[in-house]
C-alpha cells in the first residue's frame, strides 16, 4: 500500500532559490507526493514562480498571505496536508535524490518509529558543498542538545501521528522553533525515532538565511529552549556568539560597542544560566582584552570630531 508524503515549505522572498527547492521535491523518485508551500506574501517574484511551476505539476499546492513568521507559516501548511508522512523543506534548501523513498522505506520497515532523519550537508548560495552537518544518531541522549542541535532540519520526516502528539511549532520562537520541536520529540518518545544512514538533504547557508542573519536571536532562543526543557542553559551558546563577532564570522557592523553588546546579551540570558555560569561569563567579558579594545575604539570614534577623523585618515 502506497502512502502520500506531504512536504511543507515555508517561504518569504526566496525567488532566487525556491525553484530549485521545489524541483528537488517534485523530481523525487517516489511519486506519491504533495508539496504545500506557505508563502508569507513575497514581493520578489516568488509568486510568479509558484504559479508557473503549479501549471507544470499539480502536486504543488501553494498559498500566499501575510503570516506571523516562519513557525506560523509551517503550522499553516501542516494544517493543510493530506499525507500520513510529512517532510519539511525550507525554500532555500534541497532534497537529495532518493531522500523521500529512503525515509518512507525506513518508516515502513519500523512501524513503531514516528520520525526519522539522516545526514545533511551545508551548501552555499551557488550550491557548492561547504561541509557535513554535525549529525548524531537517535541513541544520543536528549541532554546532548545542550552542546548544539545534532539534527539537520530538512532531513527530517515524521508521521502525521507525531504532529498530533506533539502539537504545533512554538510560534513565539523566531529561529529555534525546529530545535525546540526535536527536543520535544526526543523527550517524548526517544525510542521511536529512527535514522537513515545517508545524505537526505542540503541546508543552504547564505547572507539572508536565518542562521546567519539572526545569530544573536539564534543563540538566545536556543538557550531559552534548553532552559525550558532542562532547567538551565550552558553558557557556551553565548560565548560562541561573542567569539563569532570578534572573529568576523558574524557581521558586527550595526552592533557598535562590542563589549556593551556582549554584556547586554549576557544580561538578557541571565535567567537561563546557573548563577556561577553567569558570573564566569561576566568576568570573562569584563577582562577580555579584545572586547576592551573594541570598547575603547568605539568610544574614540564617538568622541572624535569629523575634522580629526579626516586628519587621521589622511595620515
Amino acid at each position: 500500500m502506497t502512502c502520500l508524503v506531504s512536504v511543507v515549505m515555508p517561504s518569504l522572498n526566496q525567488c532566487t532559490f525556491i525553484g530549485a527547492a521545489i524541483e528537488s521535491v517534485l523530481a523525487q523518485d517516489y511519486p506519491h507526493i504533495e508539496l504545500v508551500v506557505a508563502d508569507g506574501g513575497s514581493r520578489d517574484g516568488t509568486v510568479t514562480v509558484l504559479r508557473q511551476l503549479q501549471v507544470a505539476d499539480q502536486r504543488l499546492v501553494w498559498f500566499s498571505e501575510k503570516d506571523g513568521g516562519p513557525a506560523n507559516a509551517v503550522n499553516r501548511a501542516l494544517g493543510r496536508v493530506r499525507g500520513t508522512i510529512i517532510g519539511w523543506l525550507n525554500a532555500d534548501d534541497l532534497y537529495a535524490p532518493g531522500a523521500v523513498r529512503s525515509a518512507v522505506g525506513a518508516l515502513r520497515a519500523e512501524p513503531s518509529w514516528l520520525m526519522v532523519y539522516g545526514h545533511g550537508r551545508h551548501i552555499d548560495a551557488e550550491g557548492n558543498v561547504l561541509g557535513s552537518y554535525p549529525t548524531l544518531p537517535p541513541s544520543t541522549p536528549a541532554e546532548s542538545f545542550n552542546a548544539g542541535c545534532f539534527i539537520c532540519q530538512p532531513t527530517v520526516f515524521f508521521r502525521r501521528t507525531m504532529y498530533l502528539l506533539l502539537g504545533s511549532l512554538d510560534e513565539e520562537l523566531k529561529t529555534a522553533f525546529d530545535f525546540d520541536y526535536w527536543v520535544r520529540a526526543f523527550l517524548s518518545f526517544c525510542d521511536r525515532i529512527g535514522f537513515v544512514d545517508s545524505v537526505l538533504a542540503c541546508s543552504r547557508l547564505h547572507e539572508s538565511c536565518i542562521t546567519r542573519r539572526s545569530r544573536r536571536t539564534v543563540a538566545l532562543e536556543g538557550m531559552a529552549v534548553l532552559a525550558r526543557h532542562f532547567g538551565q542553559a550552558p553558557g557556551h551558546w553565548l560565548r560562541t556568539y561573542v567569539e563569532e563577532l570578534l572573529s568576523g564570522q558574524v557581521d558586527a557592523g550595526e552592533v557598535g560597542d562590542l563589549r556593551a553588546h556582549a554584556m547586554a546579551t549576557l544580561s538578557e540570558a541571565k535567567c537561563w544560566l546557573a548563577p556561577m555560569e553567569f558570573q564566569r561569563l561576566e568576568d570573562s567579558f569584563t577582562h577580555d582584552h579584545r572586547l576592551r579594545g573594541c570598547e575603547k575604539a568605539s568610544r574614540e570614534l564617538r568622541t572624535m570630531g569629523t575634522g580629526e577623523l579626516k586628519l587621521r585618515e589622511r595620515n
